[in-house]
């Protein structure tokens, strides 16, 4: 891989993890004065276990905690409905404690930046 395609995707990824940080912070899942956790190692085995799957699928991730609970929110882009609606469209899933999925859904922002849920079909439908 050249160092410029490098380069470009590692830029994509720290676009799509920004997205995913300013959804994070205007949901409701992650009470407030939870903390991020950022080494993968400090995560609780089941949710990392979670996570390495995702990281193998190319998905950008974050994981919050507050008290003994832990939220891990995984993502990517779905360019061709991003490129359909003219918008970013981050398909989330979130996972509790125990590794469990909570929630996954498409998202996107509205035009004063508020993410909203997305009419879509089946989220195993959804091109990436």
């Amino acid at each position: 891989m050249s160092l410029v395609r490098l380069l470009a995707k590692i830029h994509r990824r720290s676009q799509v993890g920004e997205l995913l940080e300013s959804y994070i912070f205007q949901s409701e899942v992650v009470p407030k004065g939870s903390y991020q956790i950022r080494d993968p190692y400090s995560i609780p085995r089941d949710v990392r276990k979670v996570l390495t799957q995702a990281v193998k699928e190319g998905q950008t991730w974050s994981c919050w905690a507050h008290g003994m609970h832990t939220w891990l929110f995984t993502c990517n882009v779905s360019l061709p409905l991003s490129q359909e609606r003219g918008a970013p469209v981050l398909q989330v899933s979130i996972y509790g404690d125990d590794g469990g999925l909570r929630d996954c859904g498409a998202w996107v922002p509205d035009q004063h930046g508020k993410w909203c849920r997305s009419e879509t079909r089946d989220l195993s439908q959804l091109p990436t």
